[in-house]
Order: C-alpha cells, then sequence, then structure tokens
C-alpha cells in the first residue's frame, strides 16, 4: 500500500481515538490526538507518490465524516461545560447569600463608638 494511504490510514485510527478521547471528556488527550491525526494528514497529502486518486478521496471522505462527528461530539461537551459554569455561578450566588445572612448586620456600624455611654 502507498505511503499516502497509510498515513490517511492512521489519521483515521487517531481520529477515531480522538472522539473516544472526546466522549470520555478527557480533553487534553482529544487535542494530542488532533494535533497528531493534523500533522500525518499533511504528510500524506504533501507525498507526491502516484497512487488512486478514488481510493484518496475515499479516505479523505471518512476523515471529512469523522471531522463531523468530532465536531459535533466537542459541541455537546461544550454545551454541558456550559451549563457547568452556569450552574456554578448561580451557587456562588446563593452561598454568598447564605453568608451575609450568618454573619449577620452589626448593631453598630461604626466601631468607634462607645457602647456604653
Amino acid at each position: 500500500m502507498a505511503q499516502t494511504l497509510e498515513l490517511l490510514d492512521q489519521a483515521l485510527e487517531i481520529g477515531y481515538e480522538e472522539l473516544r478521547f472526546l466522549v470520555a471528556g478527557e480533553v487534553d488527550d482529544a487535542f494530542d490526538a488532533a494535533e497528531r491525526r493534523g500533522v500525518l494528514t499533511d504528510k500524506a497529502l504533501e507525498t507526491k507518490e502516484s497512487v488512486s486518486l478514488d481510493e484518496i478521496l475515499e479516505k479523505l471522505n471518512k476523515l471529512k465524516n469523522l471531522q463531523g462527528q468530532l465536531t459535533a461530539e466537542a459541541k455537546k461537551l461544550h454545551a454541558s461545560l456550559r451549563q457547568d459554569i452556569g450552574r456554578v455561578k448561580k451557587e456562588s450566588t446563593r452561598f454568598k447569600g447564605y453568608g451575609s445572612v450568618a454573619r449577620g448586620t452589626p448593631l453598630i456600624a461604626n466601631r468607634y463608638i462607645n457602647k456604653v455611654g
């Protein structure tokens, strides 16, 4: 098999690995896999071997479909993180309210006023 097709096959394998990482929520590992996949794809497209264009087109279509799946999964993860951040902000606001109630309000605002007389 030509080197171009081998590189595209490796890029596909890494792409599926990246998809598994995204589903698991492991963003750093998915990022590393995406970089490796990009490097392999670039190398495959830069090789000057004479390979059947139909075979290359088939592999590139698979990569395009995989990219669509990766994008959809990343959007789901992004939406999930956005909801988590919103929930944390609401809880923070709620805890601040509880904190002010628990501390209470001072009877005298100025500490230099003599309470005794």
